[in-house]
């Protein structure tokens, strides 16, 4: 079986193996280019690649710019971010997008993934938008009902037991994200992706234990991508659930790929792209039409909401979330799928409330944010989550020029987030700031920002 997922400690270590170039036939390159820019002559000895590769050493201001303009990367990306990272714009993106839905095209998307592990790209826009997108999820949809065949050669016996430990960790990621943020478990969820993958490609296992594994390789692959948005790195996460949707696809796991389209909803709305975000929600209830329990349901539903909030559909929203209430009364149940726990009454209420908020209702807004807190989700352990939406009350409050009640909720997310990490959160805080900033003839504000300040 080929080997897909060798791992690069260096962006420049991937970068050259891609090229299928040494250390010194890599080296003679850039100096040809550096003396053809006027930089003069330069070494090409290969320790120099090893120190630049190992960290103990940065490439000379020159021969950075001659390694840019040899991967015809603009000079201002050198200055602007720095050595190693101008080298993740030599990354190609559209890997994970172009190549064929087989699972020989899985295995290499999901190679590519892992190899970028935490340095992937981190300049903050989508790598497919529009009909790509929309493509994609469409792929996927289509690619459902051809399950990967068993494995018969590989090094070790995959069984039930080993998924079933997979997946306790996975489920032990999900938690630890919920009160910690994406800060401190990136590393930890890569490593984790990395182990599922290698033993999907280089294992033995039945069909059965197949498709369990490919459908843990996907929601790794997801979990990565989630963790990546809440980081703020967008191209990143998107690769990340890119590559999920395509081992969905190897396990026939309608849920598990629904729920990768409905976090690419939440990516794409956030970044101004609703309209995208409904087509994605609605080719996962496509999907999961006949056999989704109802939590999924009212989850699938609260997320179409949203997008249709977003968009300024107020009705479509409405008729939304009715279903979504609807289908929650109906659950929960034995079979939700693990990943569904955290979505609850307090969650749908406080996605209400988010939709009204967006929709310029505040008072109606707050009233979902209170029903949240009466249905105990501030005790439900989702400490990042529950911080967001304390932000979002608060932006109620401001609204309603209730700065004192504004900075109250606020004052309750800045604790939560004491020791949490996420970009996704503390953005929103900072963003309400602003907002407070403008009304510093309240003393109450002004206490706040100080306050927050230090």
């Amino acid at each position: 079986m080929t080997k897909l997922l060798p791992t690069h400690a260096h962006p420049l270590a991937f970068l050259r193996d891609r090229l299928g170039l040494g250390a010194e036939p890599y080296l003679r390159r850039v100096a040809e280019r550096h003396a053809a820019l006027g930089y003069g002559t330069m070494a090409t000895r290969r320790e120099k690649v090893s120190r630049w590769e190992n960290g103990t050493a940065v490439p000379e201001l020159t021969a950075q710019l001659a390694m840019a303009d040899l991967h015809r990367v603009p000079p201002e990306a050198v200055h602007t971010l720095g050595w190693p990272d101008w080298l993740l714009l030599t990354l190609d993106n559209r890997t994970v997008i172009d190549l064929p839905w087989t699972q020989a095209g899985m295995l290499h998307a999901l190679a590519d993934t892992a190899r970028g592990g935490l340095l992937m790209d981190r300049r903050g826009f989508l790598i497919a938008t529009g009909a790509t997108l929309t493509g994609a999820a469409d792929h996927w949809f289509t690619s459902l009902g051809h399950p990967a065949p068993a494995a018969t050669e590989g090094r070790l016996q995959v069984d039930h037991q080993m998924v079933d430990r997979i997946e306790q960790r996975l489920d032990d990621l999900r938690r630890l994200d919920d009160t910690l943020g994406s800060g401190g478990l990136r590393s930890l969820a890569a490593e984790e992706l990395s182990f599922a993958a290698r033993l999907l490609d280089d294992a033995r296992y039945t069909e059965d234990v197949g498709r369990r594994l490919h459908s843990a390789v996907a929601e790794a692959s997801r979990i990565n991508g989630w963790l990546a948005f809440d980081a703020g790195q967008h191209a990143a996460a998107q690769r990340h659930y890119l590559t999920a949707l395509r081992a969905a696809a190897g396990a026939d796991d309608h849920a598990t790929g629904a729920n990768t389209l409905a976090f690419m909803a939440i990516q794409v709305y956030s970044v101004g792209r609703p309209a995208e975000a409904v087509d994605l929600v609605q080719t996962a209830q496509r999907a999961v039409a006949r056999t989704a329990t109802p939590r999924v349901q009212a989850m699938l539903h609260a997320r179409l909401a949203r997008s249709y909030a977003k968009t300024g559909r107020r009705t479509d929203c409405a008729h939304a979330l009715s279903d979504a209430y609807e289908a929650l009364d109906r659950g929960p149940r034995d079979d939700d799928p693990a990943w569904a726990y955290w979505f609850n009454r307090g969650e749908l209420e406080n996605l209400a409330g988010s939709c009204a908020l967006d929709l310029g209702d505040p008072s109606r807004a707050l009233r979902h944010f209170d029903a949240a807190l009466a249905a105990a989700y501030g005790q439900s352990g989702c400490q990042r989550d529950h911080a967001l939406f304390l932000t979002r009350a608060a932006e109620a409050h401001l609204v309603q020029d209730d700065v004192d009640h504004a900075v109250g909720r606020a004052t309750e997310a800045v604790v939560l987030l004491g020791g949490v990490a996420s970009a996704r959160s503390s953005g929103s805080l900072d963003s309400l700031c602003a907002q407070l900033a403008r009304r510093r003839d309240s003393a109450t504000a002004r206490d706040f920002l100080s306050s927050y300040a230090g």
